[in-house]
Protein backbone atom coordinates (compact mmCIF):
# COMPACT_ATOMS: atom_id res chain seq x y z
CA UNK A 1 0.00 0.00 0.00
CA UNK A 2 1.69 3.24 -0.97
CA UNK A 3 2.33 6.16 1.78
CA UNK A 4 0.79 9.43 1.59
CA UNK A 5 3.69 10.97 0.82
CA UNK A 6 4.00 8.59 -2.48
CA UNK A 7 0.45 8.99 -3.40
CA UNK A 8 0.45 13.29 -2.99
CA UNK A 9 3.90 13.26 -5.29
CA UNK A 10 1.20 12.69 -8.48
CA UNK A 11 1.27 15.72 -10.38
CA UNK A 12 -2.59 14.70 -11.91
CA UNK A 13 -4.48 15.56 -8.70
CA UNK A 14 -7.73 14.06 -9.90
CA UNK A 15 -5.80 10.65 -9.81
CA UNK A 16 -4.41 11.45 -6.07
CA UNK A 17 -8.45 11.96 -5.26
CA UNK A 18 -9.09 8.48 -6.70
CA UNK A 19 -6.40 6.18 -5.32
CA UNK A 20 -7.54 8.55 -1.90
CA UNK A 21 -11.48 7.62 -2.61
CA UNK A 22 -11.23 4.08 -1.51
CA UNK A 23 -13.39 2.36 1.17
CA UNK A 24 -12.18 0.28 3.58
CA UNK A 25 -15.01 -2.28 3.09
CA UNK A 26 -16.21 -3.44 0.00
CA UNK A 27 -20.11 -3.69 -1.43
CA UNK A 28 -21.88 -1.53 2.04
CA UNK A 29 -23.78 0.72 1.10
CA UNK A 30 -24.24 3.63 3.92
CA UNK A 31 -27.08 4.95 1.92
CA UNK A 32 -29.24 2.13 1.70
CA UNK A 33 -28.55 1.75 5.46
CA UNK A 34 -29.81 5.23 6.23
CA UNK A 35 -32.89 4.85 3.81
CA UNK A 36 -33.85 1.84 6.00
CA UNK A 37 -32.95 3.26 9.20
CA UNK A 38 -35.17 6.07 8.54
CA UNK A 39 -38.02 3.81 7.51
CA UNK A 40 -37.75 2.58 3.67
CA UNK A 41 -37.97 -0.82 2.79
CA UNK A 42 -36.10 -2.02 -0.55
CA UNK A 43 -32.81 -3.15 0.45
CA UNK A 44 -33.70 -6.90 0.23
CA UNK A 45 -37.33 -8.42 -2.00
CA UNK A 46 -38.07 -10.11 1.32
CA UNK A 47 -39.20 -6.46 2.76
CA UNK A 48 -42.86 -5.12 2.84
CA UNK A 49 -41.54 -2.03 0.48
CA UNK A 50 -41.84 -4.30 -2.47
CA UNK A 51 -45.34 -5.51 -1.68
CA UNK A 52 -47.32 -5.02 -5.23
CA UNK A 53 -50.63 -3.81 -5.53
CA UNK A 54 -53.38 -6.70 -5.87
CA UNK A 55 -54.83 -6.56 -9.37
CA UNK A 56 -58.57 -7.47 -8.72
CA UNK A 57 -60.87 -9.11 -11.65
CA UNK A 58 -64.10 -7.31 -12.31
CA UNK A 59 -67.02 -8.46 -14.08
CA UNK A 60 -70.08 -6.94 -15.14
CA UNK A 61 -73.24 -7.18 -13.31
CA UNK A 62 -75.09 -6.73 -16.68
CA UNK A 63 -73.52 -6.99 -20.00
CA UNK A 64 -72.79 -10.93 -21.18
CA UNK A 65 -70.64 -12.21 -24.48
CA UNK A 66 -72.01 -14.68 -26.83
CA UNK A 67 -71.38 -17.33 -24.30
CA UNK A 68 -73.73 -15.48 -21.76
CA UNK A 69 -71.01 -15.45 -19.28
CA UNK A 70 -70.52 -12.06 -17.73
CA UNK A 71 -68.04 -9.34 -19.45
CA UNK A 72 -65.15 -8.81 -17.95
CA UNK A 73 -64.29 -5.27 -17.35
CA UNK A 74 -61.04 -3.44 -16.47
CA UNK A 75 -58.90 -4.89 -13.42
CA UNK A 76 -58.79 -3.16 -10.54
CA UNK A 77 -55.61 -2.30 -8.61
CA UNK A 78 -56.01 -1.69 -4.82
CA UNK A 79 -53.16 -0.34 -2.77
CA UNK A 80 -51.81 -2.81 0.23
CA UNK A 81 -50.49 -1.79 3.31
CA UNK A 82 -46.95 -1.72 3.93
CA UNK A 83 -46.14 -1.37 7.60
CA UNK A 84 -42.64 -0.77 8.75
CA UNK A 85 -41.76 -0.72 12.51
CA UNK A 86 -39.39 1.16 14.27
CA UNK A 87 -36.94 -1.92 15.02
CA UNK A 88 -33.86 -0.87 13.43
CA UNK A 89 -34.15 2.68 15.54
CA UNK A 90 -34.93 1.31 18.85
CA UNK A 91 -32.29 -1.26 18.85
CA UNK A 92 -29.33 1.51 17.56
CA UNK A 93 -30.85 3.91 20.40
CA UNK A 94 -30.67 1.36 23.39
CA UNK A 95 -27.16 0.35 22.16
CA UNK A 96 -25.65 4.04 21.86
CA UNK A 97 -27.61 4.30 25.67
CA UNK A 98 -25.41 1.48 27.03
CA UNK A 99 -22.49 2.57 25.64
CA UNK A 100 -22.75 6.46 26.52
CA UNK A 101 -25.77 6.98 28.21
CA UNK A 102 -23.84 6.45 31.45
CA UNK A 103 -22.21 9.45 33.82
CA UNK A 104 -19.37 10.40 32.07
CA UNK A 105 -16.43 10.98 34.18
CA UNK A 106 -12.96 12.63 33.70
CA UNK A 107 -10.22 12.14 35.36
CA UNK A 108 -6.54 13.21 35.16
CA UNK A 109 -3.06 12.37 36.77
CA UNK A 110 -2.77 16.21 37.87
CA UNK A 111 -5.76 18.26 38.64
CA UNK A 112 -3.98 21.54 37.42
CA UNK A 113 -5.31 24.63 35.61
CA UNK A 114 -4.51 23.03 32.12
CA UNK A 115 -6.79 19.90 33.27
CA UNK A 116 -9.84 21.97 34.20
CA UNK A 117 -9.57 23.97 30.77
CA UNK A 118 -9.72 20.48 29.12
CA UNK A 119 -13.25 19.83 31.21
CA UNK A 120 -14.37 23.07 30.05
CA UNK A 121 -13.19 22.46 26.68
CA UNK A 122 -15.03 18.72 26.28
CA UNK A 123 -18.28 19.23 28.07
CA UNK A 124 -18.90 22.92 28.10
CA UNK A 125 -17.75 23.73 24.34
CA UNK A 126 -17.56 20.35 22.75
CA UNK A 127 -20.37 19.30 24.75
CA UNK A 128 -18.88 15.80 23.75
CA UNK A 129 -20.85 13.36 25.36
CA UNK A 130 -23.97 14.28 23.18
CA UNK A 131 -21.64 14.56 20.27
CA UNK A 132 -20.36 10.82 20.83
CA UNK A 133 -24.32 9.61 21.39
CA UNK A 134 -24.79 11.22 18.17
CA UNK A 135 -21.99 9.73 16.45
CA UNK A 136 -22.03 6.33 17.90
CA UNK A 137 -25.85 6.53 16.11
CA UNK A 138 -24.48 7.18 12.76
CA UNK A 139 -21.74 4.45 12.81
CA UNK A 140 -24.20 1.98 13.94
CA UNK A 141 -26.73 2.81 11.30
CA UNK A 142 -25.08 4.11 8.17
CA UNK A 143 -21.41 1.57 8.87
CA UNK A 144 -19.47 4.65 9.18
CA UNK A 145 -18.79 8.25 10.53
CA UNK A 146 -16.47 10.74 11.55
CA UNK A 147 -15.55 13.58 12.98
CA UNK A 148 -13.54 16.72 12.61
CA UNK A 149 -12.52 19.10 14.73
CA UNK A 150 -11.38 22.49 14.01
CA UNK A 151 -10.40 25.92 15.13
CA UNK A 152 -13.07 28.96 15.04
CA UNK A 153 -12.88 32.61 15.67
CA UNK A 154 -15.33 34.21 17.28
CA UNK A 155 -15.60 37.16 19.79
CA UNK A 156 -16.22 37.12 23.50
CA UNK A 157 -18.15 39.24 25.62
CA UNK A 158 -15.67 41.30 25.74
CA UNK A 159 -15.31 42.19 22.13
CA UNK A 160 -12.00 40.40 21.93
CA UNK A 161 -11.49 37.73 19.44
CA UNK A 162 -10.93 34.07 20.48
CA UNK A 163 -10.16 30.72 19.26
CA UNK A 164 -12.35 28.17 20.34
CA UNK A 165 -12.67 24.53 19.09
CA UNK A 166 -15.56 22.93 17.37
CA UNK A 167 -16.36 19.71 15.80
CA UNK A 168 -18.55 18.39 12.99
CA UNK A 169 -19.89 15.14 11.82
CA UNK A 170 -19.30 13.85 9.03
CA UNK A 171 -22.18 11.03 7.31
CA UNK A 172 -24.61 10.38 4.67
CA UNK A 173 -26.35 13.50 4.15
CA UNK A 174 -30.32 14.02 4.45
CA UNK A 175 -30.42 14.89 0.75
CA UNK A 176 -29.17 11.99 -1.80
CA UNK A 177 -28.34 14.59 -4.47
CA UNK A 178 -25.89 15.77 -2.15
CA UNK A 179 -22.24 14.83 -2.97
CA UNK A 180 -20.37 13.92 0.64
CA UNK A 181 -17.75 11.25 0.52
CA UNK A 182 -15.81 10.21 3.24
CA UNK A 183 -12.88 7.74 3.23
CA UNK A 184 -9.66 7.31 5.35
CA UNK A 185 -5.98 6.14 4.28
CA UNK A 186 -4.29 3.67 6.47
CA UNK A 187 0.07 2.94 6.21
CA UNK A 188 1.28 0.09 6.23
CA UNK A 189 0.95 -0.08 10.53
CA UNK A 190 -2.75 0.27 10.06
CA UNK A 191 -2.71 3.63 11.46
CA UNK A 192 -4.45 6.29 10.05
CA UNK A 193 -1.84 8.82 7.62
CA UNK A 194 -4.28 10.57 5.82
CA UNK A 195 -8.39 11.63 5.41
CA UNK A 196 -10.09 13.24 2.53
CA UNK A 197 -13.84 14.48 2.36
CA UNK A 198 -15.17 14.90 -0.88
CA UNK A 199 -18.11 17.49 -1.56
CA UNK A 200 -19.59 19.80 -3.60
CA UNK A 201 -18.79 23.59 -3.63
CA UNK A 202 -20.32 26.86 -5.25
CA UNK A 203 -17.63 28.28 -7.13
CA UNK A 204 -18.54 31.33 -9.45
CA UNK A 205 -22.51 30.72 -10.02
CA UNK A 206 -20.98 26.68 -10.69
CA UNK A 207 -21.55 23.56 -8.84
CA UNK A 208 -17.83 22.13 -8.49
CA UNK A 209 -16.27 19.16 -7.08
CA UNK A 210 -14.37 19.60 -4.13
CA UNK A 211 -12.21 17.85 -1.52
CA UNK A 212 -10.07 18.33 1.65
CA UNK A 213 -7.05 16.15 2.65
CA UNK A 214 -5.95 16.04 6.21
CA UNK A 215 -2.39 14.49 7.34
CA UNK A 216 -0.50 15.39 10.59
CA UNK A 217 1.42 18.43 8.96
CA UNK A 218 -0.87 20.22 6.56
CA UNK A 219 -4.44 20.33 5.43
CA UNK A 220 -5.26 20.48 1.67
CA UNK A 221 -8.28 21.94 -0.21
CA UNK A 222 -8.98 21.94 -3.70
CA UNK A 223 -11.56 22.62 -6.22
CA UNK A 224 -12.00 21.11 -9.23
CA UNK A 225 -12.38 24.49 -11.92
CA UNK A 226 -12.60 23.97 -15.86
CA UNK A 227 -9.33 24.58 -16.06
CA UNK A 228 -8.15 21.84 -13.53
CA UNK A 229 -7.79 21.19 -9.94
CA UNK A 230 -7.08 25.03 -7.53
CA UNK A 231 -5.09 23.28 -4.74
CA UNK A 232 -4.57 25.49 -1.20
CA UNK A 233 -1.99 24.03 1.26
CA UNK A 234 -2.10 25.18 4.88
CA UNK A 235 -0.30 24.15 7.73
CA UNK A 236 -1.72 21.45 10.39
CA UNK A 237 -2.01 23.86 13.74
CA UNK A 238 -3.26 20.16 15.60
CA UNK A 239 0.40 18.44 14.57
CA UNK A 240 -1.78 15.51 13.88
CA UNK A 241 -4.48 14.38 12.06
CA UNK A 242 -7.98 16.03 13.54
CA UNK A 243 -10.38 13.42 12.67
CA UNK A 244 -11.75 10.61 14.49
CA UNK A 245 -13.44 7.14 12.48
CA UNK A 246 -14.91 4.66 13.08
CA UNK A 247 -17.14 2.06 10.67
CA UNK A 248 -18.71 -1.54 11.52
CA UNK A 249 -18.92 -3.97 8.98
CA UNK A 250 -22.87 -3.53 8.84
CA UNK A 251 -25.56 -1.82 10.38
CA UNK A 252 -26.63 -2.90 14.00
CA UNK A 253 -29.85 -4.88 12.62
CA UNK A 254 -28.65 -6.69 9.68
CA UNK A 255 -28.14 -9.93 11.24
CA UNK A 256 -32.45 -9.74 12.06
CA UNK A 257 -32.84 -8.37 8.60
CA UNK A 258 -34.94 -11.40 7.39
CA UNK A 259 -36.58 -11.71 10.17
CA UNK A 260 -37.49 -8.55 10.57
CA UNK A 261 -39.19 -8.59 7.16
CA UNK A 262 -41.19 -11.14 7.67
CA UNK A 263 -42.88 -9.58 10.69
CA UNK A 264 -43.80 -6.88 9.09
CA UNK A 265 -44.66 -8.92 5.93
CA UNK A 266 -47.34 -10.63 8.10
CA UNK A 267 -48.36 -7.42 10.11
CA UNK A 268 -49.13 -5.29 6.63
CA UNK A 269 -50.74 -8.98 5.72
CA UNK A 270 -53.07 -8.45 8.87
CA UNK A 271 -53.45 -5.35 8.25
CA UNK A 272 -55.16 -5.91 4.71
CA UNK A 273 -57.18 -8.80 6.05
CA UNK A 274 -58.98 -6.32 8.97
CA UNK A 275 -59.14 -3.63 6.40
CA UNK A 276 -61.34 -6.01 4.25
CA UNK A 277 -63.37 -7.70 7.15
CA UNK A 278 -63.25 -4.86 9.44
CA UNK A 279 -67.02 -3.83 8.29
CA UNK A 280 -68.99 -6.06 7.89
CA UNK A 281 -71.44 -7.34 4.96
CA UNK A 282 -74.80 -8.45 5.48
CA UNK A 283 -76.56 -11.45 4.05
CA UNK A 284 -79.71 -12.21 3.76
CA UNK A 285 -82.34 -15.23 2.94
CA UNK A 286 -85.40 -14.39 0.95
CA UNK A 287 -86.15 -10.50 0.38
CA UNK A 288 -86.61 -7.93 3.22
CA UNK A 289 -87.41 -4.47 3.38
CA UNK A 290 -83.64 -3.22 3.97
CA UNK A 291 -83.50 -0.09 5.97
CA UNK A 292 -81.03 2.70 4.17
CA UNK A 293 -77.92 3.87 5.65
CA UNK A 294 -79.53 7.05 7.47
CA UNK A 295 -82.27 5.20 9.01
CA UNK A 296 -83.18 5.46 12.41
CA UNK A 297 -84.36 2.99 14.34
CA UNK A 298 -83.37 0.61 11.87
CA UNK A 299 -85.15 -3.10 11.72
CA UNK A 300 -85.14 -5.99 8.56
CA UNK A 301 -88.27 -7.06 7.92
CA UNK A 302 -89.01 -10.35 6.30
CA UNK A 303 -92.71 -11.32 4.83
CA UNK A 304 -94.30 -14.23 6.39
CA UNK A 305 -95.16 -17.44 4.22
CA UNK A 306 -96.78 -20.72 4.26
CA UNK A 307 -94.91 -23.86 2.55
CA UNK A 308 -97.72 -25.19 0.40
CA UNK A 309 -96.73 -29.01 0.70
CA UNK A 310 -96.53 -28.89 4.69
CA UNK A 311 -98.46 -26.39 5.42
CA UNK A 312 -95.40 -24.52 7.86
CA UNK A 313 -94.80 -21.18 8.58
CA UNK A 314 -91.40 -19.95 7.12
CA UNK A 315 -89.84 -16.12 6.52
CA UNK A 316 -86.48 -14.97 5.29
CA UNK A 317 -83.63 -14.20 7.80
CA UNK A 318 -80.48 -12.51 7.97
CA UNK A 319 -76.88 -12.68 9.14
CA UNK A 320 -73.13 -10.71 8.77
CA UNK A 321 -70.49 -12.31 6.98
CA UNK A 322 -67.73 -13.01 9.00
CA UNK A 323 -64.21 -14.30 8.65
CA UNK A 324 -63.42 -17.34 10.70
CA UNK A 325 -59.03 -17.04 10.28
CA UNK A 326 -56.72 -18.73 12.58
CA UNK A 327 -55.76 -15.30 14.54
CA UNK A 328 -54.04 -17.11 17.66
CA UNK A 329 -51.62 -18.28 15.01
CA UNK A 330 -50.91 -15.23 13.83
CA UNK A 331 -50.41 -13.28 16.94
CA UNK A 332 -48.40 -16.66 18.55
CA UNK A 333 -46.26 -16.21 15.54
CA UNK A 334 -45.83 -11.95 15.56
CA UNK A 335 -45.26 -12.28 19.37
CA UNK A 336 -42.63 -14.95 18.96
CA UNK A 337 -40.83 -13.48 15.82
CA UNK A 338 -40.88 -9.62 18.49
CA UNK A 339 -39.01 -11.84 20.56
CA UNK A 340 -36.37 -13.30 18.57
CA UNK A 341 -35.59 -10.12 17.03
CA UNK A 342 -34.74 -8.44 20.49
CA UNK A 343 -33.05 -11.58 21.72
CA UNK A 344 -31.23 -12.13 18.60
CA UNK A 345 -29.50 -8.69 18.99
CA UNK A 346 -28.96 -8.88 22.32
CA UNK A 347 -31.69 -5.80 22.89
CA UNK A 348 -33.59 -5.67 26.10
CA UNK A 349 -37.23 -4.69 25.13
CA UNK A 350 -37.22 -1.81 27.98
CA UNK A 351 -40.87 -0.82 26.70
CA UNK A 352 -43.74 -0.45 29.36
CA UNK A 353 -45.21 -3.00 28.41
CA UNK A 354 -42.59 -5.17 29.46
CA UNK A 355 -41.80 -4.08 32.20
CA UNK A 356 -44.92 -3.38 34.26
CA UNK A 357 -44.83 -6.61 35.47
CA UNK A 358 -41.94 -7.95 36.70
CA UNK A 359 -42.31 -6.20 40.12
CA UNK A 360 -39.44 -4.74 42.15
CA UNK A 361 -36.08 -6.52 41.93
CA UNK A 362 -33.07 -6.12 43.78
CA UNK A 363 -30.11 -4.16 42.02
CA UNK A 364 -27.86 -7.31 40.94
CA UNK A 365 -31.47 -8.75 39.58
CA UNK A 366 -31.43 -6.03 37.21
CA UNK A 367 -28.18 -6.70 35.97
CA UNK A 368 -28.37 -10.09 35.49
CA UNK A 369 -31.62 -9.66 33.51
CA UNK A 370 -29.40 -7.10 31.40
CA UNK A 371 -26.22 -8.85 31.23
CA UNK A 372 -27.11 -9.44 27.66
CA UNK A 373 -26.86 -5.71 26.79
CA UNK A 374 -24.03 -5.15 29.20
CA UNK A 375 -22.14 -7.74 27.28
CA UNK A 376 -22.83 -6.23 23.73
CA UNK A 377 -22.16 -2.72 24.95
CA UNK A 378 -18.52 -4.23 26.23
CA UNK A 379 -17.88 -5.73 22.68
CA UNK A 380 -19.28 -2.40 20.84
CA UNK A 381 -16.62 -1.07 23.24
CA UNK A 382 -13.57 -2.47 20.85
CA UNK A 383 -14.59 0.13 18.25
CA UNK A 384 -15.88 3.21 20.43
CA UNK A 385 -13.14 2.78 23.25
CA UNK A 386 -10.11 3.73 20.71
CA UNK A 387 -12.65 6.82 19.29
CA UNK A 388 -12.52 7.84 22.47
CA UNK A 389 -9.12 8.21 23.64
CA UNK A 390 -8.57 9.31 20.09
CA UNK A 391 -11.45 12.35 20.89
CA UNK A 392 -9.12 13.20 23.99
CA UNK A 393 -6.01 13.03 21.81
CA UNK A 394 -7.27 15.19 19.68
CA UNK A 395 -9.00 17.91 21.91
CA UNK A 396 -5.46 17.90 23.63
CA UNK A 397 -3.45 18.60 20.98
CA UNK A 398 -6.25 21.98 19.75
CA UNK A 399 -5.77 23.44 23.09
CA UNK A 400 -2.00 22.81 23.44
CA UNK A 401 -1.19 24.01 20.10
CA UNK A 402 -4.16 26.30 18.92
CA UNK A 403 -6.55 27.91 21.63
CA UNK A 404 -4.50 27.44 24.53
CA UNK A 405 -0.82 27.30 24.38
CA UNK A 406 -0.04 28.59 27.63
CA UNK A 407 -1.39 25.09 29.57
CA UNK A 408 1.03 23.35 27.03
CA UNK A 409 3.51 22.32 29.88
CA UNK A 410 0.14 21.04 32.20
CA UNK A 411 -1.00 19.06 29.90
CA UNK A 412 1.75 17.56 27.65
CA UNK A 413 2.30 14.35 30.08
CA UNK A 414 -1.13 14.97 32.20
CA UNK A 415 -2.54 11.72 31.65
CA UNK A 416 -6.08 12.18 30.93
CA UNK A 417 -9.15 9.57 30.71
CA UNK A 418 -13.54 9.73 29.72
CA UNK A 419 -15.16 7.06 30.65
CA UNK A 420 -18.54 6.71 30.86
CA UNK A 421 -21.22 4.52 33.48
CA UNK A 422 -23.87 2.11 33.09
CA UNK A 423 -26.88 3.34 32.22
CA UNK A 424 -28.77 0.93 34.93
CA UNK A 425 -30.18 2.67 37.70
CA UNK A 426 -28.42 1.92 41.18
CA UNK A 427 -30.10 0.82 44.12
CA UNK A 428 -28.76 3.35 46.86
CA UNK A 429 -30.40 2.02 49.64
CA UNK A 430 -29.95 -1.92 49.01
CA UNK A 431 -26.06 -0.10 48.40
CA UNK A 432 -26.28 1.07 51.68
CA UNK A 433 -27.70 -1.42 53.90
CA UNK A 434 -25.31 -3.54 52.49
CA UNK A 435 -22.53 -1.56 53.32
CA UNK A 436 -24.02 -0.94 56.84
CA UNK A 437 -24.37 -4.43 57.62
CA UNK A 438 -20.59 -5.28 56.29
CA UNK A 439 -19.73 -2.16 58.84
CA UNK A 440 -21.49 -3.93 61.89
CA UNK A 441 -24.07 -1.78 61.46
CA UNK A 442 -22.22 0.97 62.22
CA UNK A 443 -22.34 4.88 60.25
CA UNK A 444 -20.50 3.93 57.21
CA UNK A 445 -20.69 8.15 56.55
CA UNK A 446 -20.46 10.85 58.47
CA UNK A 447 -22.76 13.32 59.00
CA UNK A 448 -21.52 16.34 56.56
CA UNK A 449 -20.85 13.98 53.76
CA UNK A 450 -24.68 12.56 54.08
CA UNK A 451 -26.05 16.29 54.26
CA UNK A 452 -23.52 17.22 51.15
CA UNK A 453 -25.27 14.39 49.22
CA UNK A 454 -28.68 15.80 50.21
CA UNK A 455 -30.51 17.40 47.21
CA UNK A 456 -32.56 19.89 49.56
CA UNK A 457 -28.68 21.39 50.55
CA UNK A 458 -27.91 24.48 49.30
CA UNK A 459 -25.12 25.47 51.21
CA UNK A 460 -23.23 22.96 53.25
CA UNK A 461 -21.80 24.89 55.93
CA UNK A 462 -24.96 27.19 56.38
CA UNK A 463 -26.76 24.04 56.94
CA UNK A 464 -24.60 22.23 59.46
CA UNK A 465 -24.48 25.69 61.42
CA UNK A 466 -28.24 24.94 61.55
CA UNK A 467 -28.41 21.61 62.64
CA UNK A 468 -26.01 22.33 65.30
CA UNK A 469 -28.10 25.03 66.41
CA UNK A 470 -31.09 22.54 66.59
CA UNK A 471 -29.18 20.13 68.39
CA UNK A 472 -27.95 22.71 71.27
CA UNK A 473 -31.43 24.00 71.24
CA UNK A 474 -33.10 20.34 71.43
CA UNK A 475 -30.17 19.58 74.39
CA UNK A 476 -31.16 22.45 76.95
CA UNK A 477 -34.94 21.52 76.17
CA UNK A 478 -34.11 18.38 77.46
CA UNK A 479 -32.03 19.63 80.48
CA UNK A 480 -34.97 22.19 81.59
CA UNK A 481 -37.57 19.28 81.59
CA UNK A 482 -35.33 17.06 83.81
CA UNK A 483 -34.93 19.95 86.12
CA UNK A 484 -38.50 20.38 86.35
CA UNK A 485 -39.09 16.83 86.98
CA UNK A 486 -36.98 16.75 89.61
CA UNK A 487 -33.80 14.69 87.95
CA UNK A 488 -31.21 17.41 88.64
CA UNK A 489 -31.64 17.69 92.65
Amino acid sequence: MPSINDILTNEDFGQVVSTLCVDTIEYREPREYYNEYNGERRRRKTSVGWREPKRLEVYSDTLVDKNGEPVRLPDKIVDVARIVTNFPKKEVRTSVAFLFGGQMTITGADQNDGFQEFKRVWERRLKMQSVLKSFARKVLSESKAALVFYPYISKGLDGKLITELKVKTLSVPRNENTLSEFYPHFDDNDDMDAFIHRYQVNSNGMIRNSCTIWTADKIITAIDEMGGWVIKEVPNLFGKIPVVYADVFQPEWDEVALLMDAREMRISRMVDTNDYYGDPMLKTFDVADLPTKDTVGKELSFTSKVHPETQQLYHGDAEYLTWNGSQPSVDKELEETKCELFSSTSTPDLSFDNLKGIGNLSGVARKFMLMDATIKASENMETFGPVVQRCVSVVLAGICNITNIKYRPQLVNNLIDVEFGSILPEDLAETLQTLSIANGGKPINAQRTVTAHSPLTEDLDEEMKLMKEEEDTAAQRNNMVGLTMGYGE
